[in-house]
């Protein structure tokens, strides 16, 4: 009888058979996501509490283990966005130098196999999380540097190099000698100090690139704790070299030839987006000069999990980094400080995006870019705070934003994006005013029409509520409020129209994106069933050139159809749920 079985017929003994069978695996694993062995054991009987009352969730298509494995890092997850949450290393992502032996000895293999397991783990967690993922991958589960590479979505040469330096450190810290010049003025230009209560989003971003690595990092365990050689287990993501691309979809994994697909489209249209761009980092096209179109560029390359100052698209994010900041009107007697819209013609969209935008990259970017970004950012947020505070003219424009900073009304497009770069401040540790997200909340809900649950663009007429409903679930989910009644009302009018409304023309990537990123946050049901549709629908509007096309021009389409696309690869913080069990059987019922 398989685990979950025994515990569905007899809670108690299949629970201590859980335990049993799992406990060592996961308490290493969690060890080295958390750093400390009390906090991992806190956290593996969480997720052994949370999967044994969630039970009857389980699908047995899917891997046990795995399923668990997932619910452990999304607790994880909320765990880290804690104040209290540790900041991490930063190494810049420089240019490194190929290393061609990449079959040199093991470094761990002198101390698992004499009992110093703790002092590799020690030397391990120590690494910078870039360095980290490959030492995992190529030491303790054999991979090569292809199948490295192609897990991760880095150059081979950059893991070489990785490898190369991830060496020198634990070898001097096992073998309790220094750091080779080369590495340690690394460390010391990636290493900054932490200004106000900024932008530290390393350790976000190394989880979150760290997610495709679940079940890899859980096999290190066996090594870690006991230095035998990992076996095959059940549940073990296997990866082949002519296989499909392993992603994590709603809660669930696929490994297929779609995913593979959908994964070549997705970099088909990042290459076109490269096409576009002009040397101050701006783009050709429509609003390509506007602080919009760069920032919408950039985080459809973080997307992906492409970095900044990392081949093969370090330097388009870098362009796009520096035209944004561009943009920032940090004059000391400007009107309003930190403002991003002056360039081109997106006033407040553009603001706010460009904030997400920073914010995301934010804890990426080389040293003299982040010191911009330091001192760009706070003033960017509080002109995103100062507008929702403006005098209204209308008591049901209450809460929301508009075109300008000191506009009197608001609408539901404006402030979907204003929303999202708070949200993103927030996950980064900025003290935003509690009534910021209240006052949003009863604004968004105030555009609901009570008839259908459509959303609208200003009031609740339904004007625009087709391609904008996705935005209102997207910002009750960012406020808080997971599986609010009044968001899977607007599902429903969802799931109804979009067929009709988002298969192109008009505003349709604009819903696209919406939509998804709404969805993606209720999950279950309601969720797989619009992503399907999506893949299947828009990688046919792909253009030879790699370019999706619509009435906003093709850079704005790509962006949002990469955006759109990318929502489960969760490499954006901005992308990450705050529910810890993906599949929920309520968001399923209700929203259907």
């Amino acid at each position: 009888m398989e685990i979950y079985e025994e515990i569905r017929v007899d809670r108690e003994m299949g629970a201590r058979r859980l335990v049993a069978e799992y406990r060592p695996r996961l308490e290493t694993a969690a060890r080295l996501l958390c750093g400390d062995a009390h906090k991992a054991e806190d956290l593996v009987f969480r997720a052994f509490e949370r999967a044994i009352s969630r039970i009857d969730e389980f699908r047995p298509t899917g891997s046990f283990y795995y399923w668990i494995y997932t619910i452990l890092l999304n607790l994880h997850r909320m765990d880290v966005r804690k104040p209290a949450a540790r900041n991490e290393v930063i190494v810049a992502q420089d240019d490194m130098p190929e290393v061609e032996d990449e079959a040199a000895r093991n470094p761990f293999e002198a101390f698992t196999f004499r009992g110093s397991a703790e002092a590799v783990r020690t030397a391990v967690n120590k690494l910078p999380e870039n360095y980290r993922e490959v030492v995992v991958l190529r030491y303790f589960e054999e991979l090569t540097t292809p199948e490295i590479a192609k897990i991760t979505g880095l150059p081979e040469g950059t893991v070489r190099s990785r490898l190369h330096y991830a060496k020198d450190a634990l070898y001097a810290m096992l073998h309790d000698t220094e750091l080779s010049p080369d590495f340690t003025e690394r460390l010391i230009r990636a290493t900054r100090p932490q200004k106000f209560w900024l932008f530290r989003r390393s350790w976000i971003a190394g989880i979150v690139l760290l997610l495709s690595l679940v079940t890899i990092a859980a096999g290190t365990a066996a090594v870690l704790k006991s230095g035998e050689a990992p076996s095959a287990a059940a549940g073990a993501v296997v990866i082949s070299g002519g296989g499909g691309l392993w992603r994590i979809i709603g809660g669930g994994s696929t490994f297929s030839p779609e995913a593979d697909e959908i994964d070549k489209a997705i970099e088909r249209g990042l290459q076109f987006l490269v096409s576009k761009q002009r040397s101050d980092g701006s783009f050709s096209g429509n609003y390509g000069d506007s602080a919009a179109i760069p920032a919408l560029v950039g985080m459809a390359f973080l997307s992906k999990g492409h970095l900044p100052g990392s081949e093969p698209f370090g330097e388009t994010i870098d362009r796009c980094v520096d035209y944004v900041l561009d943009c920032a009107d940090m004059r000391q007697n400007a009107p309003f400080k930190g403002y991003m819209g002056q360039k081109g013609n997106g006033r407040m969209y553009a603001h706010s995006i460009a904030t997400l935008f920073l914010s995301e990259v934010s804890g990426m970017v080389d040293r003299n870019r982040q010191t911009r970004i330091d001192e760009t950012l706070p003033h960017a947020v509080k002109v995103i705070l100062d507008a929702q505070n403006r005098r209204k003219n209308n008591p049901a424009h209450l809460g929301g934003w508009r075109y300008t900073p000191d506009a009197g009304d608001s609408d539901l497009s404006c402030s979907g994006w204003a929303l999202m770069a708070l949200r993103s401040a927030r996950l980064n540790g900025a003290v935003l005013p509690d009534d910021a997200i209240e006052k949003a909340v009863l604004y968004i809900k105030r555009s609901q029409r009570a008839s259908d649950g459509a959303f609208s663009y200003q009031g609740n007429n339904g004007q625009y509520a087709e391609t904008l409903t996705g935005a209102a679930i997207l910002c009750l989910e960012l406020c808080g409020r997971h599986l609010d009644p009044d968001a899977l009302k607007g599902a429903q009018f969802v799931r109804k129209t979009y067929r009709r409304s988002l298969a192109g023309g008009g505003n349709a990537y604009y819903g696209l994106y919406y939509t998804a990123q709404g969805l993606f946050q209720l999950g279950g049901e309601q969720w797989r069933e619009f992503e399907s549709w999506m893949y299947e629908t828009y990688m046919k509007q792909q253009q030879p050139d790699g370019g999706w096309n619509g009435e906003n021009g093709s850079v704005y389409c790509t962006s949002m159809a990469v955006l759109a696309f990318a929502v489960p690869y969760r490499m954006l913080p901005i992308y990450q749920r705050d529910e810890t069990v993906d599949d929920n059987e309520k968001g399923e019922e209700t929203g259907k």
